[in-house]
């Protein structure tokens, strides 16, 4: 009997593999493909793999026409980027189901942990040791085993060896969309108060993979209701106070214990078997890479395979000192595929970033990305690339070294490659930046990737974040400066949903420099403002203040009023920020007649916020609410050419904040009744914030009016969901209000 069409090909290939009586192992042996990929595609980790690979287990398990139809349509469901990981860092690797030997490096690990449950040990152990030679799975492995009943895991790639690793914000932040529901984080501060809530509140076990230095460690130390577990090929010495393990490779029993375990019996003998741990220098990485192209091979033994590396004469000492073995090993695996596979696999060395997908693994070569998706797959397959879930792929370091230096030995093409990729990618960034620009749209004949929605705009920008931000680094040391800017300007009002994202630095600071190398007056306006906006969302509000006087300067050399108006809307937003609010309302009242004249209602709305604001915190309450108000009406007249969710945000907050100032000017008329209207909104659209400040503020007119048990309920509601989103910023005004009577 068949299950409904919604179930996934890796449970409805399991379960034909359990009513036909067969093991992983002897479905591998029947089929010729390896146990490992056949368990990555039953857990979904290879959601999509290669129709010969299909094909083989087919025959295998005897399957009608109809049956591998139906499973061939699965596999070739659409290959989308998850929405529920919002940076390829957390994605982590599979667990081996082969873990062989280390029991002193084991027991070690487990007598740390057990020390961090009794607390008797410091939370953190590093685990440090040369490439390949298996740091990651010894963390996960140990992990698993242990019995954390309680205990929240997390894991997260620091990208260590790449051009841009991971930033202390960018771990922070990684750590806690795993742990909580928190997506937007504005500073430092905040994102380690968020983090110290959500460790006071469950103990939380990390594994951190792939350190670059101590900068990354710190932030996360700063909690201590956790078990931190750091791998790095550095020894981390900066770090006090902390347990440490260096891993060496596996000794000769474990090498071939590990063999044994992956290639069958009978394509291997014992004198063989010794001779590959010995040709493989004991490393894992390359003893698995080696065991599972024998495996894969069902006709061809461990014999054959070590005569075919003999013959091999281009160590990996050319790369990386002391792994000779793995130059080998490698080689045998990228023999095994055709021309367009192996130049995919050479190009995959010009990718940034954690993980991958199959449409930035095509970007260089402008192929298919389904052919490159196949091909990713065969790759997987013979050890080259690791599957990550989610569609996305991820390249071992020394995997990175050889496919790096075979790009250098082969291929003619590899600036023209990265020219590709790096335009591929500003493109896409520019294509998914439009969908958050109020007045301009994606162009459907543009080059590069297009997205159906915003979400999957937004979740692409996210998760690419290291490649175009390269990209964006490239393309301005190569002189690339229109590209720089026409990337940054598409970027701009989505930089609004993340302020506090550490690559926004790297594109506002680098556009700057592009608009004052190349541009124009407006250029240098347009972006230097951006660069105020960046520093502002920093607290440095000195630097704003220099880029929003030389975006002022360059603004006034041109005829255009909107870069004038906004030009002055971010020096008046500076002058705020330094408290000089006189000198900020004045300069807020030029820029709001200048984008009057020049008809930006956006910017108009913008500017209404930011002097009602001012005037707030000036104590002019009358003057605020006639701002509030002014802008109520602006969205209005507006109606259905203002982005939804630009409406919602704008419009819930400025009717709670219009609540907040007329009950405190002796007024509670408005919110008692606007805000449950304004509460069912905001719940309908699932806008915490919005909610939690709905509720105060009726509170805080029923407490007015004498409705002391109304007001009671609503403040209780309001901190609640103020906790249970852990809103820092809402929970102070619960608290100050609780405490009036």
């Amino acid at each position: 009997m068949k299950k409904p069409h919604a179930e996934p090909l890796g449970d409805r290939l399991r379960r034909h593999r359990l009513l036909s009586g067969f093991t992983l192992e002897s479905l591998a042996h029947a089929s010729g493909i390896s146990d490992r990929t056949i368990s990555n595609i039953e857990r979904g980790i290879s959601a999509a793999p290669q129709r010969r690979t299909l094909t083989a287990l087919f025959d295998a398990l005897g399957l009608d026409d109809a049956e591998q139809q139906e499973l061939l349509r699965l596999a070739r469901a659409p290959r989308v980027v998850s929405g529920s990981s919002r940076r390829s860092a957390m994605l982590a690797p599979p667990l081996v189901t082969d873990f062989t030997g280390r029991p002193d490096v084991m027991a070690s690990v487990a007598a740390f942990l057990r020390g961090t449950d009794s607390g008797l040990a410091a939370p953190v152990l590093v685990i440090c040791g040369p490439a390949g030679v298996g740091k990651t799975t010894v963390a996960l492995e140990a992990l698993r085993r242990h019995e954390h009943d309680d205990c929240r895991r997390a894991f997260i790639d620091l990208n260590g060896m790449n051009l841009l690793p991971l930033s202390p914000l960018g771990v922070l932040a990684s750590l806690i969309a795993q742990t909580s529901e928190i997506r937007d984080i504005s500073s430092m501060d905040e994102a380690i108060a968020h983090w110290r809530r959500i460790t006071d509140a469950q103990r939380v076990a990390i594994v951190i993979d792939n350190a670059a230095n101590e900068d990354q460690i710190r932030p996360v130390l700063t909690a201590t209701n956790i078990v931190v577990i750091v791998t790095s090929r550095r020894s981390l010495a900066g770090l006090v106070n902390v347990q440490r393990i260096t891993l060496e490779s596996l000794s000769r029993a474990e090498s071939t214990q590990l063999i044994g375990r992956i290639v069958p019996a009978a394509q291997r003998t014992e004198r063989d078997t010794d001779a590959l741990a010995a040709a493989c220098g004991d490393l894992p990485l390359a003893l698995r890479i080696a065991s599972n192209r024998v495996a894969a091979q069902p006709r061809s033994t461990v014999g054959d395979f070590l005569d075919k590396m003999a013959a091999r004469r281009n160590p990996l000492s050319a790369l990386v000192a002391g792994d000779l073995a793995v130059e080998p090993a490698l080689t045998l695996s990228y023999d095994q595929t055709d021309t367009a596979s192996q130049q995919l696999f050479r190009s995959l060395s010009l990718i940034d970033g954690a993980t991958f997908d199959a449409h930035l693994a095509a970007a260089p070569t402008a192929a298919d990305p389904d052919d490159a998706a196949d091909r990713l797959d065969e790759l997987t397959d013979l050890g080259l690339v690791e599957a990550r879930g989610s569609n996305r792929y991820h390249l071992h370091d020394l995997v990175r070294l050889f496919a790096a230096a075979l790009s250098r030995r082969d291929e003619p093409s590899v600036a023209h490659q990265r020219r590709a990729l790096r335009h591929w990618v500003l493109q896409t960034a520019q294509n998914a930046g439009l969908w958050f620009e109020p007045d301009r749209d994606p162009d459907p004949a543009a080059p590069g990737r297009h997205f159906p929605t915003a979400d999957h705009a937004q979740t692409w920008l996210r998760i690419e974040g290291a490649q175009w931000a390269s990209a964006i680094q490239q393309a301005y040391a190569l002189g690339e400066d229109q590209l720089v800017l026409d990337v940054a300007e598409a970027l701009h009002w989505f930089s609004d949903t993340w302020p506090a994202w550490d690559l926004w630095r790297i594109l506002f600071l680098t556009s700057a420099d592009a608009a004052a190398r190349s541009g124009t007056d407006r250029d240098i306006a347009v972006h230097h403002g951006y660069a105020a906006w960046l520093h502002l969302t920093q607290d440095e509000f000195d630097a704003a203040h220099r880029a929003a006087v030389i975006a002022v300067d360059a603004a006034e050399r041109t005829d255009d009023v909107k870069e004038q108006g906004w030009a002055l809307f971010y020096l008046a937003w500076t002058r705020g920020r330094l408290l000089d609010f006189d000198t900020a309302l004045r300069e807020a009242g030029r820029a709001m007649e200048l984008l009057t004249v020049a008809g930006d209602q956006d910017g108009v709305a913008q500017t209404l916020s930011m002097t009602a604001n001012f005037l707030m915190h000036s104590g002019d309450l009358d003057g605020a609410a006639a701002h509030y108000e002014q802008i109520l009406r602006l969205l209005a007249d507006r109606g259905d050419r203002v982005q939804p969710n630009l409406m919602l945000v704008t419009g819930v907050s400025t009717r709670t904040v219009l609540a907040d100032v007329l009950t405190r000017s002796g007024n509670p008329a408005y919110a008692l009744e606007t805000m449950p209207g304004v509460i069912e909104e905001a719940a309908a659209a699932h806008y915490a914030e919005g909610l939690a400040r709905a509720h105060l503020e009726l509170a805080r007119a029923l407490r007015s009016t004498d409705e002391a048990e109304r007001a009671e309920h609503h403040l209780a509601v309001a901190e609640r969901i103020a906790s249970e989103n852990r809103l820092l910023a809402v929970l102070p005004d619960v608290e100050r209000l609780r405490a009036e009577r």
